[in-house]
């Protein structure tokens, strides 16, 4: 993963403004809990913060018109430093209303520049450097939730609330800093039209692009299978296996490992591998590791098990972003993604109550077995439409 890619000043800025705001974010998430217990001493205000912080993204869509209309360097910047006055805003309010609207306002501006920043890649690196570039944010993703949680709760301990506040908005600022550094191309939006026409032309777009729609489709129903298994973990580690917290943590842990091994993977192999086969592979992998997870007859076999799951979910990350900035052109490429995001949260937002209903009527192992199945579902369904839709690329040729 070395190269010319880190030879490209412009990536190599925004790498590590990403991996600055990735850790932020996850010792904010960690500060912000601690903060509303604290304030409220109560769960459901805790679980209220969370639907504030995701609520934006379902408007993604919306948001994704912005990305393809206007400067796409003015907004990644603008974004960071909107996050960075309502970290520190969040140092002074303790009202939970107005803390719950900082978070929803945070939350917005996160969902206008997570499709934004997937849009200006291929702008950022050459498409022969887009699968690296990919698997390195990807992995540095998910090292950042991997330890970020245990950073922020040292952090919170040893330094109290507001200074991690403080260290989320120097993140962000530190973001926007590199990010203002960077040229990039503006996008080429259709002359002349309004919002409304923008929006219905970049749904249009995927509607028809077979492949692209094949993928964030299959985003949304993978994220649903495999979410449904969340709501079991801490069953099974303390109920099924007897494990307690640590094995709860280790289970959680090892998931995001297997993640960052996966991207790493997709890193080193590139583009010397076809894309679709692998992502395929990766899908129908996972799902037999979940399945494998609730049929384990040990921790050790379960932590396995979950691993193989985290090594198939990164190359899903990293060949799904490829793909779609490959296929898609650069005039929908925000659209298209805020597409994609919008159906990641749709998913979880659906996937852990129904998950918690399952683990609650049928219990740990179950639920995993169902989530490998519907997980192996999701991934047929994809294939059988990429294959529809190839063979009538061909008959079309």
């Amino acid at each position: 993963m070395n190269g010319p890619l880190l030879s490209n000043s412009r990536f190599v800025q925004l790498w590590v403004g990403q991996a600055a705001s990735f850790v932020g974010d996850a010792v904010s998430m960690v500060a912000l809990v601690v903060l509303i217990v604290q304030t409220t001493g109560s769960a459901s205000a805790v679980g209220g913060a969370l639907v504030a912080r995701l609520l934006p993204t379902l408007a993604s869509p919306f948001l994704g018109v912005l990305a393809d209309r206007l400067d796409r360097r003015a907004i990644l910047v603008a974004s960071d430093l909107v996050r960075a006055l309502l970290a520190v805003g969040l140092i002074f309010v303790r009202d939970l209303a107005f803390l719950y609207a900082l978070i929803f306002l945070m939350g917005a501006a996160r969902a206008l520049f997570n499709p934004t920043v997937r849009a200006a890649f291929p702008g950022v690196v050459g498409e022969g450097d887009l699968t690296r570039a990919n698997a390195l944010i990807s992995a540095t993703f998910s090292i950042s939730i991997t330890v970020g949680p245990a950073l922020g709760g040292l952090l919170v301990a040893g330094i109290g609330v507001r200074a991690a506040f403080l260290l989320d908005a120097a993140t962000f600022l530190f973001s926007a800093a590199l990010l203002s550094r960077i040229p990039l191309p503006r996008a080429e939006a259709e002359p002349g039209e309004g919002f409304l026409f923008e929006l219905r032309s970049g749904l249009g777009y995927l509607a028809g692009a077979r492949v692209p729609l094949a993928m964030v489709t299959g985003a949304f129903f993978t994220v649903l299978a495999t979410d449904l298994a969340t709501p079991a973990e801490v069953f099974l580690a303390k109920q099924t296996f007897g494990t307690g917290d640590a094995g709860y943590g280790l289970l959680v842990g090892i998931w995001g490992a297997g993640m960052v091994i996966g991207s790493a993977g997709m890193g080193i192999l590139g583009d010397r591998v076809p894309l679709l086969p692998v992502y395929f592979v990766g899908v129908f992998a996972w799902a037999l590791a979940l399945g494998g997870v609730g049929l384990s007859p040990a921790f050790a076999v379960a932590l396995g098990a979950l691993a193989i799951a985290g090594v198939a979910n990164g190359i899903d990350n990293v060949v799904t972003d490829t793909v779609l900035q490959t296929r898609v052109p650069d005039a929908f490429l925000g659209r298209v993604f805020s597409v994609r995001f919008t159906g990641f949260s749709a998913a979880e937002a659906l996937a852990y109550p129904t998950g918690g209903l399952l683990v609650d009527a049928f219990g740990a192992r179950q639920t995993y077995l169902l989530s490998g199945l519907a997980t192996a579902g999701a991934g047929l369904l994809v294939l059988l439409f990429v294959i529809a839709a190839t063979g009538k690329q061909a008959r079309e040729t």
